[in-house]
């Protein structure tokens, strides 16, 4: 279990080499030699160790005199209290017999005693430490010394332990680092005691608010369900610390490399969400989370390859302009965090017209899709989008165009095939918006085998859920977790950032979880990528595997100013140049540095609130989960087409009667994509609106161009669409078809030609030699009759 109390810790691991903080030599490798020194380690260390001894003495005699001083000032005190005149003689004649005694004189000496009642006594001095009014003065003297030596001891004692805590505290203090701003690092037992007693305040203010007739003890003793539906807040807890009050729907962000504890947290926060009966949309790529959490009589499974997958298509979820156009760019994506090219934008415009025109028509099925759209002739697709804006892109006088761009239809959402269409449909916004089972889940899974046929699909679902999440009313309370384990997985989400922005007004919390932040990257760019990492405030950052992404970790926990001391020693042959400095100096710097990070064990890392909360290192308390259900059932392979049916990458051939060539689908390389969509549109339109000089030739000759001499269509320039022209206008028929030289020279001014005296071949493709030899040819050179130009 976590741990949820600091006074009730786990039990600790054993301590080596990664947290026993034993100092440890470090000698570098490739070191060569040794520095130069002035002095020996003999000469260095009997100078430091004189000094450091003397300047011990030195405050070490402090309390020394104070007891000395204490002592003197309390015996003189006594003294003049309790003796008179006469008993200071006494005493002061007592001491003069011992010291008589002990120089050895002659002890018959005979001296005179002035006694208290102001007689005088004789007697020798040997005898005057037993007269008894000496006896009775000495014992006067004897008790004050006695007396002041305990008040003295009394008083300094403790002051001496004070003034040896209090330096050592101060030399602590003076070269400790003191945090002048920034962020903060501290203990997981402060920040855990910080935390629960923020909640207990917002508790009590946000009881008083919603139950102003109980309280707080009162409203703590009500019913779970009853809190819930009047509106009280339980907050989550990760790492056994909780949540900040009602900072849950700021978002949370794990990074970790794989085996460092994400599963294990998330595992956590589902099964807290079950406890709080709130609904929860999780993308698993590894079954764990179906595995442990799968209940059939309220969670659903989302995936084409699952047995358990119920009929979905995407018209029981969009049913608007609108709602057609989000899904598009969720099922079509434009990676990058770029702009989107013109064949994404066109396939996405021929999904969008094509669903609308076979939802007017009442064919709302994954298999109407997939014939009307995928595999159909293109002179029927072109008959279903007449008089749309979607006309132009599938004229079949612009085959080619139009048949890339439904290839790049087809690349993505081919996987739409596959999707059952027998059996209960099922609907994603009505999942999310209607009355559901408490603690309700809706699994998005996929295994890594099917993930490259899935992951459009995948992507367009999750972005579905966001996007009807945010069709609810407004609220303040927690309603959904939407946990996606490894967010690179998915091509981009269109929906992703305006959840992160606005999902928190609709009762939406988003937990997401990243491999590696370059991956983020490379699937939303740069900017995008940390736009959307800036969004969820809340941080888990465990051990990285690279450097980079230990990097972004520090930036998130953050920096600070401090403020620190060198210490310096100087030393000598004479001893006032023995000192030793403290030198202030402030810097900037990192709470914690990336090798912090990816030298991080398993199940430990940094945790940090939003608000002002410090940051935390927290260790994760691994925990078995029962497997409840199989994280993955093969559905029964089926055929996605009818067998009577080519499945091409889209079908159909132009208009014209061309080759099967011209029929099938040419793909554009998307990664070699970069020009803007403007100037493949304009490139577009030109084809659309102006023959080619070939065709007209074919057409008067009853002859179709090969397709292997047709140009690809793409974003061209000025100088590369005048070059193409002049391609196409060096087409020859054959040889044996050609007419006489005035013939050609009759065709490059525009004039009609002459009929053919012989029967024509068929069109062949020009040879790429013969095109680069005549390329190479000077303007201005005669017409050699062999077709390389004028």
């Amino acid at each position: 279990m976590a741990r949820d109390d600091p006074k009730k810790p786990g039990k600790e691991p054993r301590k080596d080499i990664r947290n026993d903080k034993r100092p440890i030599p470090q000698e570098h490798h490739s070191s060569r030699g040794a520095p130069p020194r002035n002095s020996g380690n003999f000469t260095r260390g009997s100078q430091l160790l004189n000094t450091q001894v003397l300047m011990w003495l030195q405050g070490a005699r402090m309390p020394v005199f104070v007891w000395l001083g204490t002592f003197l000032l309390a015996y003189t005190i006594i003294l003049s209290l309790t003796l008179d005149e006469n008993n200071v003689q006494l005493i002061c004649m007592r001491i003069l017999s011992s010291l008589w005694d002990w120089i050895s004189f002659d002890e018959m000496k005979r001296v005179n005693l002035r006694l208290p009642d102001n007689s005088v006594r004789s007697t020798f001095m040997g005898y005057v430490p037993f007269v008894p009014e000496v006896i009775l003065a000495w014992g006067k003297a004897v008790k004050g010394l006695l007396a002041s030596l305990t008040f003295a001891t009394v008083i300094t004692v403790p002051l001496s332990i004070w003034y040896v805590d209090f330096s050592a505290r101060r030399g602590k203090a003076m070269i400790q680092e003191r945090h002048e701003r920034g962020a903060m690092l501290v203990e997981r037992d402060l920040l855990y005691a910080e935390i629960a007693e923020h909640n207990k305040i917002e508790f009590v203010k946000e009881a008083g608010q919603i139950f102003p007739d109980k309280t707080p003890a009162q409203v703590l003793a009500m019913p779970f369900k009853a809190r819930k539906m009047g509106g009280i807040h339980h907050p989550y807890s990760v790492a056994g610390i909780p949540f900040p009050h009602r900072l849950e729907q700021s978002h949370f962000l794990t990074l970790g490399t794989t085996g460092s504890g994400k599963t294990t947290v998330f595992r956590k926060l589902l099964r807290q969400m079950r406890e709080r009966e709130d609904s929860a949309v999780v993308f698993d790529l590894t079954g764990a989370y179906v595995e442990a959490f799968f209940d059939p009589d309220r969670d659903t499974i989302l995936n084409p390859a699952d047995a358990r997958c119920p009929a979905w298509t995407i018209f029981n979820d969009c049913t608007s302009y609108s709602d057609f156009t989000a899904a598009a760019a969720a099922l079509i994506p434009s990676d990058g965090g770029g702009g989107d090219p013109f064949w994404v934008l066109a396939a996405r415009t021929l999904f969008i017209e094509m669903c609308m025109k076979l939802m007017d028509e009442g064919l709302t099925s994954n298999q109407a899709l997939a014939e009307n759209l995928m595999t159909a002739d293109l002179k029927l697709v072109h008959k279903h989008l007449a008089n749309t804006i979607a006309d132009p892109i599938t004229a079949p006088e612009a085959a080619k165009m139009a048949e890339s761009i439904r290839a790049v239809f087809n690349t993505n959402a081919h996987v739409l095939r596959f999707l059952p269409d027998d059996g209960q449909q099922y609907s994603i916004k009505a999942w999310m918006t209607a009355e559901k089972k408490p603690g309700s889940i809706l699994f998005i899974t996929s295994n890594y085998t099917d993930l490259e046929m899935n992951r459009t699909l995948l992507t367009l679902w999750s972005n579905l859920a966001i996007h009807s999440l945010m069709t609810m009313r407004k609220t303040r309370s927690l309603r959904t977790w939407f946990v996606f384990d490894e967010l690179g997985a998915l091509h981009r989400l269109p929906a992703i950032e305006s959840g992160l922005q606005t999902a928190r007004n609709f009762g939406g919390a988003m937990v997401l979880g990243l491999h590696s932040f370059d991956k983020l990257v490379q699937v939303y760019g740069e900017e995008n990528a940390r736009n959307l990492s800036s969004l969820a405030r809340t941080k888990l950052i465990l051990a990285a595997a690279d450097l980079d992404t230990a990097e972004q970790g520090a930036r998130y926990i953050g920096n600070r100013e401090i403020r620190q001391m060198d210490e310096g020693y100087s030393y000598g042959y004479n001893n006032t140049r023995d000192a030793s400095t403290l030198t202030p100096r402030k810097q900037v710097e990192p709470l914690v540095i990336a090798d912090d990070i990816m030298n991080l064990p398993s199940l430990h890392g940094f945790v940090k609130f939003p608000d002002g909360f410090p940051a935390a290192r927290v260790r994760l308390e691994w925990e078995h989960y029962a497997t409840v259900a199989e994280g993955f059932i093969r559905r029964k392979p089926g055929k996605p087409d009818e067998p009577d049916k080519v499945v091409r990458g889209g079908g159909g051939k132009p208009k014209g009667g061309g080759g099967d060539d011209v029929g099938r689908a040419e793909a554009p390389g998307l990664e070699d994509e970069k020009e803007p969509a403007n100037e493949a549109n304009k490139f577009a339109s030109n084809i659309l609106s102006q023959p080619t000089e070939g065709e007209i030739d074919n057409s008067r000759d009853g002859k179709t161009v090969d397709a292997h001499t047709q140009s690809e269509p793409q974003a061209l320039t000025e100088d590369q669409r005048q070059a193409s022209d002049g391609e196409r206008r060096d087409i020859r028929p054959p040889l044996a078809a050609q007419a006489t030289p005035s013939d050609n020279e009759n065709d490059r001014h525009g004039r009609a030609p002459r009929a053919p005296t012989a029967e024509p071949t068929p069109d062949r493709p020009e040879d790429l030699s013969i095109r680069e030899a005549r390329d190479a040819f000077p303007d201005g050179i005669e017409d050699d009759g062999l077709g390389f130009g004028d």
